[in-house]
């Protein structure tokens, strides 16, 4: 049943603190849902919207509810809907912070959450909303990075169990939200999925469908891969984990097959930005943010390695979002051929409860991912 109030957490500038007061009860338009937020995720790029918002999303429109992540009931829905109707349990991509729809009605952060159905899909009886809310933007941020044609553009994923393709793909960072979904959704679609983690993420990585594993902390790490990918068609590289990007090149550039790198990291981390002072952090920073971009890019083209940012929304501008969305991942799940990984860690069970979730995140986190339930 909807409630006749509903309340959001709310950013009202980049650098400013989250604060939490009523919102306006959204109203669902064609193709859209008005969901109930059970359990929302906490994400890297929340923080960074909150701190760096002026350069990392200038579109944004102020007071906006920040979050992407959403799995909770369909309370009502709105014209043009054929998928869904009341009472359904979903998890969704919410769109608030992107520039597809940069409006608070569809940020992750509230009580009541417009989902576009094209981003949403039914969950499974026995899947619990908290684990649902790990998966939404580490899957979108992995199909981008795999399957859009201008970055690695593999195969997508089928229902029905893929054929084997005979190619292998890096996935650096496998313990990751985003490595997590890469390596189940690269197996899903027929790859050979090697990847990097640390020793004590060696067997969860395992258990996702990677063939092999290696420390990305071993000095030797490139050189290791590199004989192991030796003779294989390798199809390209997703580089997750901060830093990740040269190391990426390297190995691409000394393989067969295809010389691609989709990277979703910066050169350094974005994660210890200050909310406010920030004049001496972005005097340090930002020039190895600068000089780190370049050096890619340089050491990209001596090598002769094509390199591709990831966007993590860009698969809803197309027809890889409903592919993913719709036509995958609910049988994927009640399947048993995608599950929710990493791991749900409940940080608290209100909306009062995601500043300080974000702070954890900030602090660190490996193979699980920081939930708030409703």
């Amino acid at each position: 049943m909807k409630e006749a109030v509903n309340r959001a957490v709310w950013l009202a500038g980049p650098g400013n603190v989250l604060t939490m007061s009523a919102a306006a009860m959204p109203i669902p338009g064609d193709g859209e849902l008005l969901v109930r937020t059970r359990a929302l995720g906490i994400n890297p790029f929340d923080r960074v919207v909150q701190t760096l918002g002026s350069m990392a999303t200038p579109w944004l429109t102020y007071p906006a509810v920040l979050g992407s992540d959403v799995a909770g009931e369909v309370v009502e829905v709105g014209p043009l809907v054929s998928r869904f109707k009341i009472g359904d349990r979903v998890l969704g991509l919410a769109l608030g912070m992107d520039k597809l729809a940069d409006r608070a009605a569809e940020g992750a952060f509230q009580n009541y959450v417009i989902l576009r159905q094209d981003a949403a899909t039914k969950l499974p009886n026995a899947l619990s909303f908290e684990a649902a809310a790990v998966l939404p933007l580490g899957i979108a941020t992995a199909a981008c990075g795999l399957f859009l044609e201008d970055k690695l553009g593999l195969r997508t994923p089928t229902i029905l169990p893929s054929a084997a393709t005979g190619q292998t793909v890096l996935i650096w960072g496998g313990s990751t939200s985003v490595g997590s979904c890469a390596i189940q959704l690269a197996v899903a679609a027929g790859y050979e999925v090697v990847t990097t983690a640390s020793p004590r993420n060696f067997e969860y990585v395992r258990q996702l469908g990677a063939s092999e594993v290696f420390d990305y902390r071993d000095a030797k790490v490139v050189d290791a891969l590199v004989r192991y990918l030796s003779g294989r068609d390798v199809v390209g590289a997703l580089a997750i984990a901060s830093g990740s990007g040269a190391p990426c090149i390297d190995v691409i550039a000394r393989c067969q097959g295809r010389r691609v790198v989709a990277m979703v990291s910066a050169p350094v981390t974005l994660d210890d930005a200050p909310l406010a002072g920030q004049f001496g952090w972005k005097l340090t920073r930002l020039p190895r943010l600068l000089f780190g971009f370049a050096g890619l890019a340089l050491r990209a083209r001596l090598k002769g390695v094509a390199t591709r940012p990831i966007w993590g929304t860009a698969l809803m501008q197309g027809t890889l979002g409903p592919a993913i969305f719709r036509d995958f991942l609910g049988a994927a799940l009640a399947s048993g051929s995608i599950v929710p990984a990493p791991p749900p860690r409940v940080a608290g069970h209100s909306l009062d409860a995601i500043p300080a979730a974000m702070e954890m995140h900030a602090a660190g986190i490996s193979a699980a991912k920081l939930v708030v339930t409703l």
